[in-house]
């Protein structure tokens, strides 16, 4: 299963101190970590600030003068990486978040999926956990097709639905599919094969359908090795 790696850019710089709580820690020679509450472990890495990090968050989302110039004078970036193997570990990872948040992060990046946040938009994005996925997945669309990116860290395919699928429907009701899907497979543990039907309760019943092709190419850091999974409707 492929690493997650997560960006934090927080406050004080590379050699300095960052406080989790009195007793964790991360040190500018820190190599893993646990975070309470989390069973998760985390390698660790950090580096220096990166200018003009706050283009890479508003590529993902609105984020106001005011939070673009905070981001832009972060002191460095801790990044965590580890594996998620189920829906608890990624329950916990979630968590572990939310703490770095409350420690001084000042958003986060998510690299398997481009998605990126500050701390308000993320526990937004989160909610009540009731899709736990929804913050590390990013969408793309081509050919009137769109598609899940950020699927291989959980082990899966990406997956991908037409346009047209459902009439009239904004790109949210169609992002809010796949992340039903996704939830399915990752969270319920619904088969990932090929002719595999996947209840998706108010958008009906649908039929996994492998695609012999993707939006990327293999070379791609966005290519996903485990494939591509066309949701086709019943």
């Amino acid at each position: 299963m492929n690493k997650f790696i997560l960006a934090f850019p927080v406050p004080v710089k590379r050699t300095e101190t960052f406080k989790i709580t009195d007793i964790v820690q991360v040190a500018a020679d820190t190599n893993t970590l646990m975070i309470p509450g989390c069973s998760v472990p985390f390698s660790v890495a950090r580096t220096d600030s990166l200018a003009r990090l706050s283009d890479i968050f508003q590529e993902h989302c609105f984020i106001s003068p005011e939070e673009a110039k905070k981001i832009d004078s972060h002191g460095s970036l801790i990044f965590l990486l580890g594996t998620l193997k189920n829906a608890d570990d990624l329950s916990m990872v979630n968590s572990a978040i939310k703490k770095m948040f409350d420690a001084g992060a000042i958003g986060v990046y998510m690299q398997q999926s481009g998605t990126a946040w500050i701390a308000m938009e993320f526990c937004e994005e989160l909610g009540d956990e009731s899709c736990p996925m929804s913050p590390w997945l990013n969408y793309v669309e081509k050919d009137d097709v769109l598609y899940t990116l950020g699927m291989e860290v959980f082990g899966l395919p990406d997956l991908c639905v037409s346009c047209k699928v459902l009439p009239d429907s904004e790109a949210e009701s169609l992002e809010f599919l796949l992340e039903t899907a996704a939830d399915a497979l990752f969270i319920d543990g619904v088969s990932a094969k090929s002719g595999t039907e996947v209840n998706l309760y108010e958008f009906g019943k649908f039929t996994l359908r492998a695609e012999l092709s993707g939006p990327y190419a293999k070379d791609s850091p966005e290519y996903n090795k485990n494939g591509t999974m066309r949701l086709v409707k019943k």
